[in-house]
């Protein structure tokens, strides 16, 4: 385990006179004429109130198939300013235990993980308010051990619990089920699904962080998703031809977006579902109103007529059966971060 770049900053201002002026410097003084003897009396230098040092012991629960990936500690101090006490990455993490750093001053604790950052991506936060521009982007998002963060209750460094940004929405099974169609025993073609209005960023830590930009606005942007490091983020594959029930566990990830689609210029995230029948592409948008963080959303659905031909609008009634479930991430809890 490796650290780097530890910044301190005491808020003790020392001075420079009393630090420089030597115990012979001013036995010296004392030979000077009487009228200079008022400055005899030795010069005493205030009382040092910087701020020890400290090491603590994190201890790391990773929960279901999900790895820390580089950790990232920002100590800060208490109120009224919350100023940035100590800043340590750490890499090569194994185990269970790591040790973080910071001054006898320090109160509370951000901890993020696999979060990507460089000698100057911190150089902007100086206090825990400055946290709130900070940027998670899908872009960097990786699905086998996506970005996490946390951060300690106020006053109290005892516990950290980090959580993903990410929403996960997991296309457990699908069938095709066309009786009483025209078209009945036919097969979808080339069936894929993708998420739509996936939102391109959020700050979990402002306290308001609407969405303004959005990956796939009412269709799929393939360039833009192929610019994503995992575009399976939100593209996969699901089968050349459906008919029975398959089972794919086709898990996507998006960012919070609390839309219900009610409200004009706030759309809903959706899962589309495109295949080809006789030649023709349906869609078939499934809406993910009020979409949380650190929750998994389990579908199991069954395409039962022609879809629409557009992504962007709600499939005709009795399109889809769908049956859902909601659970925390991974059916528990995340990792748990005990600061010792």
């Amino acid at each position: 385990m490796k650290g780097r770049n530890l910044e301190h900053y005491p808020n003790t201002l020392f001075s420079r006179i009393g630090r420089r002026l030597s115990a012979a410097s001013r036995g010296a003084l004392c030979h000077l004429p009487a009228f200079f003897l008022i400055a005899c009396t030795p010069l005493k230098a205030p009382e040092d109130t910087t701020p020890g040092l400290r090491k603590a012991q994190i201890y790391i629960y990773p929960a279901g198939k999900t790895s820390v990936q580089g950790l990232d500690l920002l100590f800060f101090q208490d109120a009224p300013l919350y100023r940035l006490d100590a800043y340590q990455h750490l890499d090569g993490i194994s185990g269970n235990r790591v040790t973080g750093t910071s001054s006898t001053a320090a109160r509370q604790v951000v901890i993020l993980s696999g979060y990507p950052s460089d000698a100057y991506t911190w150089s902007g936060i100086r206090s825990l308010a400055s946290l709130a521009d900070l940027p998670f982007r899908l872009e960097d998002e990786d699905p086998a051990a996506p970005m996490l963060y946390g951060i300690s209750e106020a006053g109290s460094m005892g516990r950290v619990v980090l959580r993903p940004v990410l929403a996960k929405v997991t296309l457990r099974s699908i069938a095709c089920d066309f009786s009483g169609r025209a078209y009945a025993g036919e097969r979808l073609q080339d069936v894929r699904a993708y998420l739509t209005y996936a939102r391109k960023e959020c700050r979990p830590f402002a306290e308001e962080d609407r969405p303004a930009d959005w990956l796939n606005a009412g269709r799929l942007d393939e360039a833009q998703t192929a610019s994503l490091s995992h575009p399976e983020t939100v593209l996969q594959d699901l089968t050349a031809s459906l008919g029975g029930r398959i089972r794919p566990e086709a898990a996507f990830y998006a960012y919070p977006n609390p839309s219900d689609g009610t409200a004009f210029g706030n759309p809903v995230t959706r899962l589309v579902i495109e295949g080809k029948l006789r030649g023709t592409v349906y869609y078939y948008p499934i809406d993910l109103p009020g979409l949380e963080a650190d929750v998994q959303y389990l579908m199991d659905v069954t395409l039962t007529r022609a879809g629409t031909t557009d992504p962007d609008t709600p499939a005709g009634s009795g399109s889809i059966r769908l049956e859902s479930q909601v659970l925390d991430w991974d059916g528990r809890d995340w990792e748990d971060i005990h600061y010792r």
